[in-house]
């Protein structure tokens, strides 16, 4: 919004054939990608920290702790698999 200088939103919308809506709409898809990319470079950063040891409970943990409240499952689905980071799978219990 910095470049607005003196013009209004709604001047600004008539000057280039844009509705409002249109223009609000195209700020709120930008909005969620900046911080998709914050959470992600957390997640390899912590990744990389702890050898690749973490898995994605631990990760979500550790996102919980530096204050950034996230959901494990678009953790262990979106961003792992996609930035192709190998976590390690959970073992299963011995109970022989």
């Amino acid at each position: 919004m910095s470049l607005q200088g003196s013009l209004s939103i709604e001047r600004m919308c008539q000057m280039v054939p844009v509705s409002r809506r249109g223009f609000y709409r195209s700020l709120k898809e930008q909005q969620p990608a900046e911080e998709e990319m914050e959470v992600r470079s957390a997640i390899q950063q912590i990744a990389l920290e702890h050898r690749r040891r973490y898995g994605y409970r631990r990760i979500t943990a550790e996102l919980h702790r530096r204050g950034m409240p996230v959901n494990h499952k678009g953790i262990a689905g979106q961003a792992l698999r996609t930035d192709a980071l190998k976590i390690p799978a959970p073992q299963g219990r011995n109970l022989h």
